[in-house]
């Protein structure tokens, strides 16, 4: 069964925040920039964390002047690069703080030609879902601390049939590169991952939802050239959210009550900016628990971070 909350939910419906601690990936532009921007407003203490230090140095000062007394900081975090996860990680757990809110909002979109991450992943792969997996993991003492909200921000090519991924075969070696299956294999992965860590984490207070936050014209799709970027920007023109609410539907998952292993808020509507924040479900695709299980088991394999997580919470 799906749900919808009272028409047209907005940024203000948002509750106040204070003492609360959000962590945003991709904090720096496009929709993690409106969410640190919205957690901001709302009273939260917002660290954005990002590879570019120099736009987040610009970003912060922005969200600083936004937001009134709002605490913002930056940190930088590579999510292509397990060292750089690692070393924020085990700097946090050393602070001992908790994590109210972990926003999953950085991604590569579309890259022409395969290429990896410093690890060895494909990069969409790599960014989009095992750089997250990993942080999040590496998180969990501070995200039960805190009585966490994960939310995962995919995208509603995640939902789609070419989207289907084979775990064994994450890195896309085995078969013909793609830009935008690529980008779509990660995008589903990111689903599974949301769901699967509300299963699995069911009990430890932390909770997980997967978001399709709709469209908008942002940075994230600087590498769709030609015939097909033209048409993805005017449809997300006349379709999409404005900039300033492309947040709405991330905001809602992280307080919406109750969420499952199959929710997944998107847009109540095709045209977009006459939606609210609606659990649309997640796809077909995502609820094959062999596959997310495996899934699973893999990204722990080559990350090297272990949830120690099982089906009743912690092992």
């Amino acid at each position: 069964m799906t749900t919808t909350p009272k028409a047209r939910w907005t940024v203000a419906d948002f509750p106040r925040v204070e003492g609360k601690t959000a962590l945003v990936t991709g904090g720096a532009s496009g929709i993690g920039f409106q969410i640190a921007r919205a957690l901001a407003s709302r009273g939260a203490r917002v660290i954005v964390l990002g590879r570019d230090t120099a736009r987040g140095a610009s970003a912060v000062a922005e969200l600083r002047g936004a937001a009134g007394r709002a605490e913002v900081t930056f940190q930088q975090v590579d999510l292509g690069s397990l060292a750089s996860i690692n070393a924020f990680g085990e700097n946090w757990r050393a602070r001992g703080e908790p994590v109210h809110f972990l926003m999953n909002v950085a991604g590569v979109m579309a890259i022409p030609q395969r290429r990896t991450t410093t690890d060895g992943f494909e990069m969409h792969m790599g960014t989009n879902f095992l750089g997250h997996f990993a942080l999040t993991g590496l998180l969990l003492p501070a995200l039960h601390a805190g009585n966490a909200r994960v939310v995962t921000v995919s995208a509603a090519v995640g939902r789609w049939t070419m989207a289907r991924l084979d775990p064994a075969d994450l890195q896309a070696e085995q078969q013909r590169y793609t830009p935008m299956g690529a980008y779509a294999r990660s995008k589903l992965a990111e689903i599974m991952f949301a769901a699967e860590l509300q299963r699995r984490a069911a009990s430890t207070g932390i909770s997980s939802v997967a978001v399709d936050p709709g469209t908008a014209v942002t940075n994230l799709q600087r590498h769709v050239k030609g015939a097909a970027g033209s048409i993805s920007r005017a449809l997300a023109t006349m379709i999409g959210y404005p900039i300033e609410r492309v947040a709405e539907n991330a905001l809602y998952a992280a307080i919406m009550p109750n969420p499952t292993d199959t929710t997944l808020i998107g847009p109540s509507h095709f045209i977009q900016r006459c939606a609210s924040p609606k659990d649309v479900g997640i796809p077909p695709l995502a609820r094959e628990a062999g596959v997310r299980d495996a899934l699973w088991r893999r990204a722990e394999a080559v990350t090297g971070v272990t949830f120690g997580l099982t089906g009743g919470g912690q092992a």
